[in-house]
């Protein structure tokens, strides 16, 4: 009895100390981390370099990704001994990594992105290091002033050679703590800041700008061929690679391409529309609060990184002109036909911009969605789409797109939206 007591006794202590969890990994560092874009069924696969900031912090654990100067929170993050999850709520996603080191300190992670989309979900892998003590590659220098610095207009083609959907967009460039980062701007909206986190030792006037913001996982591989041309290829998704050739140009001004792309067809009718509001109840241009006031409309999706740049802007004018008559609404289209996810979604979105004016589900990004359920627009082509309706509901401007913070032209585009809407407000 008592040896096998004592035997019993000896086991359980070796359980217990095989049990003992693993140490706490140190993962605070600037990680140089490198997403890999792949799609199912696709053969092209590219590398997507990135910053990832992980911190420790009075309140715990925070993480950010970093394009450039660009920066975006994550909406949590969660270590378990080697294990790290950081969420982006508002693209319902995950980044979740391990560190392979067995030291206190880690160097490196290797994790996965998944980003639901509905019915399904996207995945791809992502590593990271984290070695401060490594020297910066010094880049070949280029035999040309200021290579990138400037103005920039890109004629994109398909791998067919056919032009691309996205034609011609104008860009813009600049140095910024010795790295060149900017935008390529087509009238859809802009890409968002791409940043030279490559290195382009490999080939004087090699370029090499990328981005991964949690939707867009982008590269630009392009070389100088003079002082006023580059040409490349620009990955936006695997499979869909373009290639660009890129002219200097004067900096684009004024927002006539932006405001004649789509058009409503009789703008003397009053402007029909609808969504479900955070309770499920049906709001439509009927509603009382709407009567004899100026209506902006904010055409967008809480899945659209452009949709996120123009958010504060209304809201700043909401709060800046509702007491003289203004009125914003948000028509939100998502992926699926699922109400509880969408509104899960934009009260996500809501909550993340203080957003004080009323967000509507309208309808899903499905082929044909808008025309149906926006019968009145023509040629609707990009989110977010921004209509300002005058007093008595009817179209005045369509601005398609957003130039958004990487364009530098925010302050050009605040000041064009508040002169729109003062103008309609002073309207008798």
């Amino acid at each position: 009895m008592h040896k096998a007591f004592a035997l019993f006794s000896v086991v359980l202590v070796g359980s217990v100390a095989l049990a003992q969890p693993a140490p706490q990994a140190d993962l605070a560092c600037r990680w140089s981390a490198q997403l890999t874009a792949a799609r199912p069924g696709v053969s092209e696969t590219y590398s997507v370099p990135f910053d990832l900031l992980i911190e420790r912090t009075p309140s715990g654990l925070r993480a950010a990704l970093f394009n450039g100067s660009d920066r975006i929170d994550f909406s949590s993050a969660v270590q378990h001994e080697r294990d790290v999850t950081l969420r982006l709520d508002q693209y319902d996603a995950t980044l979740t990594a391990h560190c392979t080191q067995v030291t206190s300190k880690c160097t490196e992670l290797v994790g996965e992105y998944v980003r639901q989309r509905g019915t399904s979900a996207s995945h791809a892998t992502v590593t990271a290091k984290c070695d401060p003590a490594a020297p910066a590659e010094v880049p070949t220098p280029s035999k040309f002033k200021n290579p990138m610095v400037g103005d920039w207009q890109f004629a994109f083609t398909d791998s067919s050679g056919q032009p691309d959907a996205e034609g011609i967009a104008p860009a813009h460039f600049s140095h910024n703590s010795g790295h060149i980062e900017g935008t390529i701007a087509p009238i859809s909206g802009d890409y968002g800041m791409l940043s030279d986190t490559l290195s382009s030792t490999d080939k004087a006037d090699a370029l090499h700008l990328s981005r991964f913001d949690g939707i867009h996982a982008l590269r630009l591989d392009g070389h100088l061929v003079s002082p006023d041309r580059i040409e490349g290829v620009f990955h936006v998704s695997p499979g869909h690679p373009m290639t660009f050739v890129a002219t200097r140009t004067a900096a684009s001004t004024g927002f006539d391409e932006a405001e004649h792309l789509t058009t409503a067809a009789d703008p003397s009718e009053a402007f029909r529309f609808h969504g479900l509001d955070a309770s499920g109840a049906t709001v439509n241009e009927q509603d009382p609060r709407f009567r004899n006031k100026v209506v902006l409309l904010d055409i967008f999706g809480t899945w659209c990184p452009n949709c996120h740049d123009e958010a504060p802007l209304l809201q700043s004018l909401y709060a800046k002109f509702h007491q003289r008559g203004l009125e914003v609404v948000g028509l939100s289209y998502e992926y699926v036909d699922d109400h509880a996810r969408s509104l899960r979604l934009i009260d996500v979105y809501r909550r993340k911009y203080s957003i004080g004016f009323p967000l509507l589900l309208a309808g899903i990004t499905g082929p044909g969605e808008i025309e149906r359920s926006l019968p009145q627009l023509r040629n609707f082509g990009a989110f977010p789409t921004t209509i300002f309706l005058d007093r008595h509901g009817r179209v005045r401007v369509i601005h398609a797109g957003f130039s958004g913070p990487a364009t530098g032209r925010l302050d050009e585009v605040r000041q064009h939206f508040e002169d729109t809407i003062v103008k309609l407000l002073n309207e008798q």
